[in-house]
């Protein structure tokens, strides 16, 4: 039975969590209270929904150091991180975000979040002025960053009277997130899976560039869903608006040339290789100053390297996938390609997939072809690793 820590701070809308403890069957709960919480809601109630007693305090009244030490007694804070398959703060108020985003750790809900290894998943709720400071935008970016799962407050009618964005999520929406981060399969354990994602940026002088229309969430997709089953995955990242993936190893470049040197960097780490980056296909060399305005001017292209193309050249066991974005002939252009980079597996799509959470692909393997119409990228990344499994 997975372990699932509730952390509840003192936000209005912490009557709601008992509702969402209650939904999550199967699960073995563990609830967490602030003190201020106490001022909103009684411990029995949080107790009667998880069905075990609620933890406020670090420790014990009257707790005896010596006798901790002397027969190794668990600290509170420590076991229940230990045992958590995942932590869920809900509501989040601005001054825990604040907390955990700068490191503080000064009560029983903050020193179990900084010990836990488990993913964090926090469902903000405040009022609309308090979600739009830019303080709390900051800090909850800093936590994005760092690999904890945000699920944005919703826009209403507010406890304060404020109509706006500041109502907790959905509990629907946050039970099956909870869901989909507790499914998690072990299939790839043991395995490296190196994955490319993003557009990459060529500049053309120090304001302006070229670039494409990747959004990243496929290869975004594909390094969660990989980290959850298991693996390794080390992403190599071209801009995005993306929130990091929790367990990542997460790698930042902007061009070609950048993300080329970290692929090579860390290939030989990888047991699979998954090309999912919209790279430019040429490059600049640009300019150290603006160029003026005028009413035209020619723009030298060269060709950037095929990152996938070199790297297929000395692929060892490494498992290649990569994708094939044709406007026509999908199939055949997509075949040639595999063929001319000795991928393992192809995924071949149209332009329209391009920033679009669902579309139409085509798998294709040696063993296989199997198309799959209007799915989404979480889903067509569970397909894409099925393939990669043995």
């Amino acid at each position: 039975m997975k372990n699932i820590i509730v952390g509840v701070s003192s936000g209005i809308a912490c009557y709601k969590v008992i509702d969402l403890i209650e939904s999550l069957k199967g699960f073995n709960i563990n609830v967490i209270l602030t003190k201020n919480t106490l001022n909103l809601v009684e411990k029995k109630d949080f107790e009667k929904a998880s069905k075990n007693k609620v933890a406020v305090e670090t420790f014990n009244e009257n707790i005896n150091y010596k006798d901790y030490l002397k027969n190794k007694k668990n600290i509170k804070h420590i076991s229940m991180a230990q045992k958590a398959d995942l932590m869920i703060i809900a509501p989040a108020t601005a001054n825990i975000i604040g907390k955990i985003a700068n490191g503080y750790a000064d009560d029983l809900l903050t020193t179990t979040v900084l010990a836990t290894t488990a993913p964090i998943l926090i469902c903000p709720s405040m009022n609309v002025h308090m979600w739009e400071n830019k303080i709390v935008q900051n800090n909850i970016q800093k936590l994005k960053d760092t690999g904890y799962i945000i699920i944005n407050p919703e826009y209403g009618d507010l406890a304060c009277g404020y109509k706006g964005m500041g109502r907790l999520a959905n509990l629907d929406k946050i039970n099956k997130k909870i869901l989909s981060l507790t499914n998690k399969k072990t299939d790839l354990e043991g395995k490296t899976i190196l994955i490319t994602a993003g557009p990459t940026v060529e500049h053309i002088d120090p304001v302006r560039i070229i670039t494409n229309k990747s959004s990243g969430k496929m290869g975004y997709s594909l390094a969660q869903k990989a980290a959850l089953r298991g693996a390794k995955v080390i992403l190599i990242s071209g801009p995005t608006n993306l929130q990091k993936p929790f367990g990542v190893k997460t790698i930042n470049v902007i061009s070609a040339d950048e993300m080329y040197k970290s692929v090579k960097t860390n290939i030989k780490k990888a047991d699979v290789f998954i090309c999912a980056a919209a790279v430019a296909d040429f490059k600049i060399n640009p300019s150290k100053n603006k160029i003026k305005k005028q009413n035209s001017f020619i723009l030298k292209l060269e060709k950037n390297i095929d990152i996938l193309k070199e790297i297929s050249k000395k692929k060892g066991k490494t498992k290649l996938i990569g994708f094939a974005l044709e406007t026509d002939d999908l199939i055949k252009n997509a075949k040639k390609k595999m063929k001319e980079k000795k991928m393992d597996v192809i995924i071949a799509n149209k332009s329209e997939t391009l920033n679009s959470d669902k579309s139409d692909f085509i798998l294709i393997s040696n063993k296989t072809l199997r198309k799959f119409i209007n799915i989404s990228k979480n889903n067509i990344a569970e397909e894409i690793l099925n393939e990669i499994r043995y």
